[in-house]
């Protein structure tokens, strides 16, 4: 005899999309009255808050063409919590105790370069200045009339990340995250993609990797917030509002 069926055709067809009977093992939410939605990538921005004099003055458009022209951010990875075991008894029971904690440290960005190479330029600048490839020396005291410190040569970066509605200033919650770097400071000048290879014609992205010391806290949040409204997308903000084409392009702007 053949066993009763738990489902059948009358069952099935009584499915409805109405979402008001919608659950969880129905496999769709109830999206009249979820108040949460889920976190989505994709839409975050950099902002440099501090570049060295030395750099900045040659360079007068490096902040905008790295921030305009942002690729990718890499670098912020979970923060651990360490722990040491003690073994007690006849059994060598384990029993673990908290101990130190490790902190990620510094991120990499990655540009599309343009025809010129002023991105690459502005990497040597900085980097050479620093330490000259040449004589290990550090180039920008005398050339720029400053004292040696690590406070004339480094920069201070914040990277936000929004939600989809990145541009929605009156909202509390458009920003998902906020990360300041202080002491920022590059750690190569990029060549290796200036080889050749026969058939190959392709646009060029610099990858570049930073030292910086990450800081999140309400604190910065509240300074993301700030900037998120005042810098990124405030109204009337002019090239803020601009793509990178109309940035370059000064007879685009309008």
């Amino acid at each position: 005899m053949a066993g009763k069926r738990y489902s059948s055709a009358s069952s099935l067809q009584a499915f409805t999309a109405n979402p008001n009977t919608a659950g969880f093992f129905q496999g769709r939410s109830k999206t009249d009255s979820i108040d949460r939605d889920p976190l989505v990538s994709g839409y975050a921005f950099v902002k440099w808050l501090h570049l060295p004099s030395w750099v900045e003055s040659q360079y007068k458009d490096f902040a905008a063409l790295t921030e305009k022209n942002l690729r990718t951010f890499e670098g912020i990875s979970d923060i651990e919590l360490g722990t040491f075991s003690a073994n007690e008894g006849f059994t060598n029971s384990e029993t673990h105790y908290a101990g130190g904690i490790q902190r990620f440290e510094g991120f990499s960005m990655t540009h599309r370069e343009w025809s010129g190479s002023p991105i690459r330029h502005a990497y040597t600048h900085w980097v050479t200045g620093i330490r000259d490839p040449a004589t290990g020396i550090a180039r920008y005291p005398k050339d720029f009339g400053l004292e040696y410190s690590a406070k004339e040569h480094t920069g201070e970066l914040i990277y936000i990340m929004t939600r989809p509605d990145a541009d929605n200033v009156s909202s509390n919650g458009v920003i998902e995250f906020a990360c300041l770097y202080t002491a920022v400071m590059p750690t190569k000048i990029p060549l290796g993609h200036l080889n050749f290879t026969a058939g190959t014609n392709d646009g060029t992205e610099l990858a570049m990797t930073w030292k910086g010391v990450p800081n999140i806290s309400d604190e910065v949040n509240k300074l993301a917030a700030k900037i998120h409204k005042e810098q990124l997308f405030a109204q009337n903000s002019g090239i803020n509002f601009q793509t990178m084409a109309e940035y370059i392009h000064p007879s685009k702007r309008g």
